[in-house]
């Protein structure tokens, strides 16, 4: 069995002509053995056979050969006569007339060996005057057959023959014994070429006098048949065989019955010069034989007499030796073989050479092979030669079978191995990730399985887990394009590889996140070793089509404990962790905790309290005034949203307004707080009609204004609540002014073509917007309360106040301070011209119902710090 798999193994690792050669060479080499061996163990006889009987039959019809007249003993005659065997008397009577008719030769096909009735004498007599007589015996006995001598005065006379015939073990005679060899007397010709010989000597032609093996007649050679000729393997060729070439099948030859001659019903000159042959054709005289002509599937078999098959080898030998007629022959062993190894070659180069062929074509040259091979064999069949059609022909398909296989099983083997790469492709790519070639989450997922369970076993063993997510990657594609990000992703995943060891896995989760398993670490200061590298990698630039991008990564870590017992969860606190790294300014890693857990399980546990809130109608607005500071009295009022929580009682803003800002639910509250705080100014509106200027200030976030629809709700609320444009500030963060660049002024002047107020919420806490301040559609500008809370202070913090009103006004703005808490600071404000504040120094922010009644009694500002 090994030697079977590596001789297996050398031959798939051969190139693939060779593979080709050698199946062909195998495919035609080993059906030509394996029908070498049926062949010459004499399986393949029956098959040839039936061949050379087909052949046979197939042969054109031949004329009735008028030379040789045959009178047989028929049924009609038995009749005729009374009884059989004849009397002597009888026989001798009709010998006289066929004697007085002059023919050539008489051939004497009946025993008779001793007498039979009366006129034994008269028989004897006939004998000895008749010449041109031959009788018969039967030289070769067996148990069955026992030896029948000849007639005493024939054989007296030199005028015997052998009556001796050789049956197929098919019970077909197919071969003709031309001289027995009985011993003892072994020149004894059979009578058929007794017969023939008698006739050939009075037309001169007798053997040669010379010791040559062969029997030759003129210029033809009679070949003697061998034990392996033709289609016979190991046959018993005693005695001189020749293969018989049959005049045709019954009827070719002329056929006078007995009691024709006994009633002298015949021409006087019928049997001049001709052959003359005597014996039974009765059926019920048991002297009938098979012969290739009885091979008929469609018909009962047919059989001819004895005296027929003599008939036959007189025209044989005749036919042969006269007419030319062939005799059959047969190639050497050497050439039979090359002739069949020829068509495994040709049955097997078919296939090769025509399978990728159309079906069509291919049987088309596989039938005209077919049809050569068959349709040749027939044709050298009619010239005399007998060569192997049966195994050419088994050869011929079972090389095209074997090769046909061959080339199927090569083609199964190669879509075998084309699957098995398919599948360890679909195996690599459903566990790698297709851009970068790194492990995917499921390969990774499944290593950091492996990596707890073996911490499981091994106390000592530590393992880490990073969460790195690149900083301002959607910067990249949108500034350089997708196929630059790409790129820059396939860069950053060499790099990430390069920092680790052989034994670390680097994988990426999708987008721009990946995930490191830094595996079998002593402690934490490994791992942060290894985080550190990375950093420092990232300082240097990468480039990419020629741009130069600095990389940034937030990086979370997490470090294995034994509570870990999924993948999971480890993930879910290296992003903890990354987040953290990226809320603290990016750029940097961080190290899990549980504090940092506690608090995301918070937060996920107040998300999902915000949609319930939403649903459930918990939020309420509060109203904080903003006073005029030059009149003191009552401006308008800052909406402000609150959220009072079943369970918790009121949560912050501060807390729950940046979780609805990064979960998107941010679009909703505003659209709330933008319609209830409308609806609450109409209904004040309604209430106190001398409040007509009162206006109501509500907070715009950013995911709002980058709404397309913002417009169309901000219509739509109008339309429904009847307020004027004219009486909404809507207040916007000085970051969300830089971030929304041109689409926001477009969409700030579509605000203000509303008659809509707009203002910029804690002014001063951004970096750059005093330079594009000019760009925005702006109205007022809030100053930050750290501002206001410093002013008191003196020296630069007022004058910051200043510079801010001063340039509100240049611009034609008004000012808002927001965190007015003291006198002093509405003294300075009032000083600066600061047109309005806003703070606890005024109010609160109080319930719809308190802010109702700060408007009844808005008078003067001293009555709202009365009501504060």
């Amino acid at each position: 069995m090994i030697a079977i798999k590596t001789l297996k193994s050398s031959w798939e690792k051969l190139p693939l002509r060779f593979q080709q050669w050698g199946g062909f060479f195998l495919s035609s080499g080993s059906i030509y053995l394996l029908i070498f061996g049926l062949r010459w163990l004499g399986w393949l006889q029956p098959s040839e056979w039936a061949a050379f009987d087909l052949f046979i039959q197939l042969r054109p019809a031949e004329p009735v050969d008028e030379r040789i007249i045959i009178v047989g003993v028929q049924e009609s005659d038995i009749r005729y006569l009374g009884n059989w065997p004849a009397s002597d008397h009888v026989l001798a009577k009709i010998l006289r007339k066929i004697r007085d008719q002059k023919p050539k030769v008489i051939g004497l096909d009946l025993y008779r060996d001793i007498p039979v009735g009366d006129g034994y004498a008269e028989l004897e007599q006939v004998f000895k005057t008749t010449p041109n007589l031959i009788g018969i015996e039967k030289s070769i006995g067996d148990r069955f057959s026992p030896v029948i001598n000849p007639p005493p005065a024939l054989k007296a006379l030199g005028q015997v023959s052998a009556n001796d015939i050789i049956i197929d073990p098919d019970g077909r005679l197919r071969r003709a014994l031309l001289y027995p060899v009985p011993e003892g007397n072994e020149g004894l010709p059979s009578l058929g070429l007794a017969i023939a010989l008698r006739y050939l000597k009075d037309q001169g032609i007798e053997p040669p006098p010379s010791e040559s093996r062969y029997l030759q007649l003129g210029k033809t050679i009679f070949r003697p048949l061998e034990s392996t000729d033709g289609g016979y393997i190991h046959v018993d060729a005693g005695g001189y065989q020749v293969l018989m070439n049959y005049h045709g099948s019954y009827q070719k030859f002329r056929h006078i019955s007995l009691e024709d001659i006994l009633e002298n019903r015949i021409d006087p000159q019928l049997m001049r010069d001709r052959i003359v042959l005597i014996g039974p054709q009765a059926s019920s005289l048991n002297d009938v034989f098979y012969t290739p002509y009885s091979s008929n599937f469609i018909t009962s078999p047919a059989q001819i007499s004895g005296v027929e098959f003599q008939a036959n080898i007189v025209k044989l030998v005749l036919g042969a030796v006269l007419d030319n007629r062939p005799l059959f022959r047969v190639w050497s062993d050497i050439w039979e073989e090359l002739w069949i190894a020829a068509w495994a070659i040709a049955g097997a180069a078919i296939i090769w050479i025509f399978s990728t062929r159309r079906l069509i074509f291919l049987t088309g040259v596989v039938i005209s092979c077919t049809g050569f091979l068959i349709g040749g064999s027939y044709l050298l069949f009619l010239s005399g030669w007998w060569i192997p059609v049966a195994p050419a022909l088994f050869t011929y398909i079972g090389s095209m079978l074997v090769m046909q296989s061959y080339m199927y099983i090569s083609r199964l083997r190669e879509l075998n191995s084309a699957l098995s790469d398919s599948i360890e492709l679909l195996a690599h790519d459903a566990s790698h990730d297709a851009l970068t070639g790194l492990p995917n989450r499921n390969l990774f997922m499944d290593r950091v399985e492996h990596a707890i369970k073996y911490s499981k076993r091994h106390s000592n063993y530590l393992f880490a887990i990073f969460f790195i997510d690149l900083d301002r990657f959607k910067m990249i594609n949108d500034s350089l394009g997708h196929s630059v990000g790409d790129l820059f992703l396939q860069a950053i995943a060499e790099l990430l590889q390069s920092c680790l060891r052989s034994i670390d896995t680097v994988a990426r989760l999708g987008g721009d996140e990946f995930t490191i398993l830094v595996d079998d670490i002593q402690d934490v200061g490994e791992a942060l070793v290894v985080a550190d590298r990375i950093l420092n990698k990232f300082l240097s630039p990468v480039i990419i089509k020629g741009e130069a991008i600095f990389p940034s990564a937030s990086i979370g870590i997490v470090i294995s404990t034994p509570d870990y017992d999924n993948c999971a969860d480890l993930l879910r606190d290296a992003d903890i962790a990354m987040y953290r790294a990226k809320s603290l300014g990016k750029g940097r890693y961080t190290l899990f905790d549980q504090e940092m857990y506690e608090q995301t399980l918070r937060l996920t546990q107040l998300e999902s309290e915000l949609h319930y809130a939403l649903e459930h109608q918990e939020f309420e607005l509060y109203y904080q005034p903003i006073v005029s500071l030059i009149t003191d009295e009552l401006s308008g009022f800052e909406a402000l949203i609150r959220w009072k929580n079943p369970k918790r009682g009121f949560i912050s803003p501060i807390e729950f307004i940046p979780l609805a800002e990064d979960t998107g639910l941010i679009i909703a509250v505003g659209d709330w707080v933008l319609k209830e705080a409308c609806q609450q100014l109409k209904a004040w509106l309604h209430q106190f009609p001398e409040a007509a200027n009162l206006k109501m200030s509500i907070n715009l976030a950013s995911h709002q204004i980058r709404e397309p629809d913002l417009l169309d709700k901000l219509d739509v609320i109008l339309a429904e609540t009847g307020v004027d444009g004219g009486s909404i500030r809507l207040e916007i963060t000085e970051s969300t002014l830089m971030d929304q660049g041109e689409q926001t002024i477009n969409k700030l002047a579509q605000l203000r073509a509303r008659n809509i107020q707009l203002s910029i919420d804690d002014f001063g806490q951004g970096y750059s917007s005093l330079s594009y301040l000019h760009r925005f559609p702006i109205n007022i500008l809030k100053i930050d309360r750290a501002f206001v809370n410093q002013m008191t202070d003196g020296g630069e913090n007022i004058e910051i106040v200043r510079t801010i009103t001063m340039l509100a006004h240049t611009l034609n703005m008004s000012v808002v301070a927001e965190g007015v808490e003291t006198e002093q600071q509405v003294e300075i404000l009032k000083k600066l011209g600061c047109e309005f504040g806003q703070g606890y120094l005024f109010s609160r922010p109080l319930p719809a119902s308190a802010a109702e009644q700060v408007i009844a009694n808005s008078s003067k500002l001293i009555a709202l710090s009365q009501t504060d």
